[in-house]
Parts: structure tokens; C-alpha cells; sequence
């Protein structure tokens, strides 16, 4: 009989859960699907009659040296979100806070505090995960600045974007008290249900080339491509138990803290990674010789996460503008 099969003894929580690596593109899918509705709306009204001024627009182009600045929303693949949900063999393992000297009990009696367990007497050791829930990540905000330079009336040119993202991982983790009849569930058959979080910020460097056509009504689509390199900051990996939150980031070298354990200085647990990018934008160009674009940029690129390393997929719907009032070829 194995783990999936076999029921806890007393407890009423039912078969142990088992481990699960995969996660759940629902949430994934949805989001990017509104994001590109949203674009192709926006693409839409864009490609209403022209207005009187769209013959004189449509004889502006940029050259040389532009400022760009571009905001936006980002969806990341979850394969490095389950970095954050606290199993055993993550670098920031849960049991590290549930049986340690020094959160196992005040835990233990939070929980009982809050009739979630039916015995104020045991020992923190019984605490148990149930099942490690699958994280994503929700929807993320992207801020960016950058350089192009576009050769002067041949729609080439090459860029540079530094961009700048804070991700939250969020998921849920299901506790039971063990397998002693003494020490159950308040609730027969369920789990303590515990949110987990994680955050963590990403920087972005796209350099490519751009290639621009002009369009009939004097609009601009743009098609970019070229590398990435990135660099993956952990900040936050918390759980919350009984209304209490609790860091689980590895401040102790791998030990269980207690009275007698130092805790170090935290080190980051993310790194660089690479990878490349491709891009579509529609836009129109001003007679200020200014440029704004509404477009999705696909970057597939690896995130170096401690145990989680690999190449995940970022969508990017982003609005930018491109300013090029310094431009080398001066009239």
C-alpha cells in the first residue's frame, strides 16, 4: 500500500496527498487571453479612419538616438513558482519552521488557540503537510526605460530595454496534527489550510534590432528580436498559520533554528540567466518626432532559482513611448 492509498490513522484528514511538481496553466491561460484582447481591441480602435493631420504624420520618421519609456503588464509561467511553497527539498523547506525549537511550539499553540486542533498538549514534532499546493504567479506590473537608434529612412535599427518586474507567488499549503488520536483535527475532514507567498523581483535586459514598415494609413508595425539576460532577486518566502506569518527563507545554513542556532545574513537565492525575446508592435509616429506603440513581447529566457533553474515563458502587453528630440541627424 502506498502513501496516495493509505489513510491516516485517527486523524480524518483521508489519504495522504502526494507530491505534486506539476502546476496549473488555467490561470496562465486566461490571463494572457485578456491581455491579448485587449491588444488587438486597442489595435482596432487604432485602425479607425484617419483623421485630416494622418498625411503629414505619415512623412515623420524617427532617426538616429531615442529615449524610450515603457509600462505594462507581465504573465510569467509557474515552473519556478513552486520554488516558494515550502517542501522538504526546496532550499526553504516548511518543517525548518514547523519542527524547530523555536516556532514548533507557538505554532502548535496558535493552532490550538484557534480550535484548529483539539488538544493544547503535544508535541510540535506532530505537525504535518498534508500537501504541498501548486503556486503561480499573478499578474505583474512591468516598468522600463531604454535606448534605440533607428538608421535613417531604411525601417532598421537596434534597441536596448532595461526593464524592471516584482512577481508574487501565491498557493496554499494543507497542515494536519499527526497521526495520534489525541491530537485531531477540530474539523473531522479537513486540512488547516495555510496561504503561502513569495516575491521576488526581476530585471530585464533586452538588446535586439528593430525592423519597422510603414503602413498605408500612416500607422508603424514593428517587429523586434535579439537576446535577454536577467537577474532574479529573492526577497519574501512566508507562510501564514493561525493568522501568524512566518519566513521560511534559509537564514541558517541549512539548520533548524533554535536557542542555540545562529542565523546568518541572507544571501539571495536567485542569479542571472539568459535567454532571447521576439516582439510585435503597432504605432504611430507624431510630427514631435515622437513615437508611442502598443505591443506583446514573448521572452523565453532561464530564471536562476535555487533548485528551480530553467526557461520559462514572460508575456508582455506594454504600452512605449519613444522620444527623439536628440536625434544625431539634426535638420
Amino acid at each position: 500500500m502506498n502513501d496516495k492509498d493509505r489513510d491516516r490513522d485517527g486523524d480524518g484528514a483521508g489519504p495522504v496527498a502526494p507530491y505534486r511538481r506539476q502546476y496549473d496553466n488555467t490561470t496562465l491561460n486566461r490571463g494572457l487571453t485578456a491581455c491579448l484582447a485587449g491588444l488587438f481591441l486597442l489595435a482596432g480602435l487604432l485602425f479607425v479612419p484617419q483623421c485630416a493631420c494622418a498625411q503629414s504624420i505619415g512623412t515623420v520618421h524617427l532617426r538616429g538616438l531615442s529615449l524610450t519609456v515603457d509600462a505594462g503588464t507581465m504573465m510569467v509561467g509557474n515552473s519556478q513558482a513552486n520554488f516558494y511553497n515550502g517542501d522538504e527539498r526546496n532550499v526553504n523547506s516548511l518543517y525548518r519552521i514547523l519542527h524547530s525549537e523555536t516556532y514548533g511550539t507557538r505554532i502548535w499553540n496558535e493552532l490550538t488557540e484557534s480550535d484548529l486542533i483539539s488538544s493544547a498538549i503535544g508535541n510540535y514534532n506532530q505537525l504535518t503537510v498534508a500537501e504541498y499546493g501548486d503556486m503561480r504567479y499573478k499578474l505583474a506590473f512591468e516598468l522600463g526605460v531604454g535606448l534605440r537608434y533607428d538608421f535613417d529612412n531604411h525601417g532598421w535599427g537596434w534597441m536596448a530595454r532595461f526593464d524592471y518586474s516584482k512577481l508574487n507567488a501565491v498557493g496554499q499549503v494543507l497542515l494536519n496534527s499527526g497521526h495520534s488520536n489525541a491530537y485531531v483535527l477540530t474539523n473531522q475532514n479537513a486540512y488547516v489550510v495555510c496561504p503561502t507567498s513569495g516575491v521576488e523581483k526581476r530585471i530585464f535586459v533586452d538588446l535586439g534590432v528593430v525592423r519597422k514598415f510603414r503602413l498605408d494609413n500612416g500607422l508603424d508595425l514593428e517587429l523586434e528580436a535579439g537576446g535577454n539576460i536577467n537577474n532574479t532577486e529573492v526577497v519574501k518566502s512566508e507562510i501564514m498559520i493561525a493568522g501568524s506569518t512566518y519566513s521560511i527563507l534559509d537564514v541558517w545554513q541549512g539548520q533548524f533554528p533554535s536557542s542555540t542556532t545562529m542565523a546568518y545574513e541572507y544571501q539571495n537565492q536567485g542569479g542571472v540567466g539568459w535567454g532571447g525575446f521576439a516582439g510585435l508592435q503597432l504605432g504611430i509616429t507624431l510630427p514631435s518626432y515622437t513615437a508611442v506603440t502598443l505591443g506583446y513581447t514573448f521572452r523565453y529566457t532561464k530564471i536562476n532559482l535555487d533548485g528551480y533553474e530553467g526557461f520559462a515563458p514572460h508575456h508582455l502587453v506594454a504600452l512605449s513611448v519613444a522620444l527623439n528630440n536628440f536625434s544625431f541627424f539634426d535638420d
